[in-house]
């Protein structure tokens, strides 16, 4: 069962350490149901439409960071075939002069809203993706607070960060082309941080001391992942945890998610911590900056895109 954390408890250090060991827990959330709501009401019109539409969607050189990906596309570091679902991923622009687009452009694409074919989709999906924003540097900031750090500390190398929402269908297994595809194989994902609210059905399991137990955020709350970053600053303290998307053998129907991945900025040097209670364990990772960790990993996926992007607007 997940740990929930309650970000207003005072003396809830111990409890929250804890929850990150185990990599999931349960936070209370401030991003409004009906904004949830209405969101989803406008992803599952675009997911509905004809493949050959969806495709005009793709976003060239921007690493599925932005637009839509079609199904059998992403591909986990350790599945053999790729997962069943397709994509829409969106987030906040930067301006083009801004020094952070200049140098890394493939990790600020311009984000793409098909309000063209589903009216209204662009105004809810980007007031949701700054919502979800407000709610995980609340999060982050009572994070640093239990690892004994400044409270500002990760809201500082998340500033102006490629933070990206990302929008899952996964349509009915009955309509995979094998029985040897799943929704989304096991796997970490490689941010600080993941929020998860409630999605539409059930499916997410997460690895606990061996053994896979399912994750569901009731409404008002949200699921908080902890990502390889915040693995590699803690120097394992908080564990990137293992999950996975599958759906069950009477689960008939398909499964919508929205979930926001926390990027702390690409020049962020990702050196460990100094953990209370955890001095003298030897150091376990390198210091790699955010961008290489995202560049090494997506390429073990199967995921980096060298076509070059549209110039931005000036």
């Amino acid at each position: 069962m997940l740990k929930e954390i309650d970000l207003e408890r005072p003396g809830g250090r111990e409890h929250l350490r804890g929850a990150l060991r185990d990599g999931f827990f349960l936070v209370r959330s401030t991003i409004p149901e009906s904004l949830l709501d209405e969101a989803y009401a406008f992803l599952y019109a675009f997911f509905a439409l004809d493949p050959d539409t969806k495709n005009t969607c793709r976003v060239a050189g921007s690493n599925g960071q932005a637009g839509y990906t079609p199904p059998l596309v992403e591909h986990a570091e350790k599945g053999a075939m790729p997962d069943w679902k397709e994509l829409f991923h969106w987030g906040a622009p930067l301006p083009a002069r801004h020094p952070l687009r200049v140098r890394y452009p493939a990790r600020y694409p311009d984000p793409y809203f098909p309000d063209h074919m589903v009216p209204g989709i662009g105004s809810a999906l980007r007031e949701l993706h700054a919502r979800m924003v407000r709610f995980q540097h609340d999060v982050v900031s009572t994070l640093a607070d239990a690892l004994g750090a400044h409270p500002d500390y990760f809201a500082d190398m998340l500033e102006d960060g490629p933070v990206v929402n990302r929008a899952t269908w996964y349509p009915p297994m009955d309509q995979a082309p094998s029985h040897l595809h799943v929704w989304a194989v096991e796997h970490q994902d490689f941010d600080l941080i993941t929020t998860l609210p409630r999605a539409t059905a059930a499916g997410l399991e997460v690895l606990v001391d061996g053994e896979w137990l399912a994750v569901d955020a009731p409404p008002g709350y949200a699921v908080v992942n902890v990502g390889m970053v915040l693995d590699r600053l803690t120097n394992g303290f908080a564990r990137a945890a293992v999950h996975r998307v599958v759906a069950r053998s009477d689960q008939s129907e398909g499964r919508l998610s929205i979930v926001q991945f926390c990027h702390p900025a690409p020049w962020t040097a990702l050196t460990p911590l100094r953990i209370p209670g955890a001095e003298g364990i030897p150091q376990r990772f390198a210091t790699l900056t955010a961008d290489e960790l995202f560049q090494r990993t997506m390429y073990r996926i199967k995921r980096l895109d060298t076509r070059p992007l549209p110039a931005p607007a000036r």
